[in-house]
């Protein structure tokens, strides 16, 4: 099965940037880095600054989080990062999306000259 995220036109992705360059006027997007408190396991994030502020003050005692990046540039893998988060909080047990969300958030890692996540240990 093709992921949704993957398989939209150039004019779907270009209306996506759009609208994302509009929301980055408002909060503008930041790769994070949590780091579990009691594995050290570290795992590198996207959202936008409104957000990371919130799951920072929501995991202060589990994890510590840290931006590695303050700005995001918006491309085309952050337009599709995004498409694939907002199917992801749609449908939290598709296992198809949730790869997609990690295929992509490591795009947008990649293109910001940031380590990627590693795969899942338990899916392996």
């Amino acid at each position: 099965m093709k992921s949704l995220a993957l398989n939209i036109d150039s004019q779907q992705l270009q209306a996506i940037r759009e609208r994302m360059s509009e929301a980055n006027q408002r909060a503008h997007f930041v790769i994070f880095q949590s780091v579990e408190k009691k594995t050290g396991k570290p795992l590198r994030l996207i959202t936008d600054i409104d957000s990371f502020q919130a799951i920072q003050k929501q995991h202060a005692e589990d994890s510590e989080m840290t931006i590695i990046q303050d700005i995001v540039p918006i491309t085309d893998a952050l337009a599709r990062w995004a498409i694939a988060e907002n199917m992801a909080a749609q449908q939290t047990n598709d296992t198809s999306v949730l790869t997609d969300l990690e295929y992509y958030t490591n795009e947008v890692l990649k293109e910001n000259h940031q380590v990627v996540n590693p795969p899942d240990d338990d899916q392996n």
